[in-house]
């Protein structure tokens, strides 16, 4: 245990009372440190860390004009779920999808819980082409992996919106994620199980720049 290497008992006793309860003192604060910032239900940052880091990673991008970029994912007629097998195996799917999901990101994404049935994806770094692909990803893996409902097997789909951040106008959370949210709607509007941005943004790979040309302008 890493508490342990830390600290001792300062009498270097084997058997030390007050050293005993210091760790279990250490976990327990370890413990409601992480419930303060996860959604105890998918295991995903909750609203209050979403909107913290979704900052802190906009004000990056205005210092270095590097982008991030976030995904809205709204999993498509998710009441059916609730109404045909209950509550109970309604949240047994959002934890299942939330497992899902957050093996095809990468280790540097933050996913967080909008709310509902609502995830967001924070990209750090990444520019909007390749949050797009990570977005169909996404609903690709969603689409072809069925749940197994008492006994019934069950495709879960969802509805995806992208947008990129680049630092280059003054923005803020609300603003960027209501963007977002606009394109995930327009997916909802357009058919559901698709991936929705702003197509005028995404510019040509021949002519896009990559994340090292873009530290070189700015030295």
């Amino acid at each position: 245990m890493e508490l342990e290497e830390v600290v001792k008992c300062p009498a270097d006793m084997s058997k030390c009372q007050i050293y005993d309860d210091y760790i279990r003192l250490k976990m327990e604060c370890e413990r409601l440190r992480k419930l303060s910032i996860k959604d105890e239900l998918t295991g995903y940052y909750n609203y209050s860390f979403l909107m913290n880091t979704l900052s802190c990673e906009m004000e990056r991008s205005r210092r270095s004009g590097l982008p991030t970029s976030i995904i809205m994912a709204d999993i498509d007629f998710f009441k059916r779920i609730n109404d045909r097998f209950g509550h109970e195996s309604g949240n047994i799917a959002l934890q299942w999808a939330s497992k899902i999901l957050k093996k095809t990101i990468r280790r540097m994404d933050f996913p967080c819980r909008y709310g509902g049935e609502e995830f967001l994806f924070i990209l750090p770094n990444e520019k909007l082409s390749n949050a797009v692909k990570m977005a169909e990803r996404l609903r690709q893996t969603l689409e072809t992996t069925p749940l197994i409902l008492k006994k019934c097997p069950v495709i879960l789909t969802a509805s995806f919106g992208v947008d990129e951040y680049n630092g280059y106008k003054n923005d803020t959370t609300a603003g960027f994620i209501e963007r977002a949210d606009t394109f995930m709607y327009q997916a909802k509007q357009t058919g559901r199980n698709r991936t929705c941005y702003d197509k005028k943004r995404l510019i040509p790979e021949s002519q896009q720049i990559s994340l090292d040309e873009r530290v070189a302008l700015l030295q």
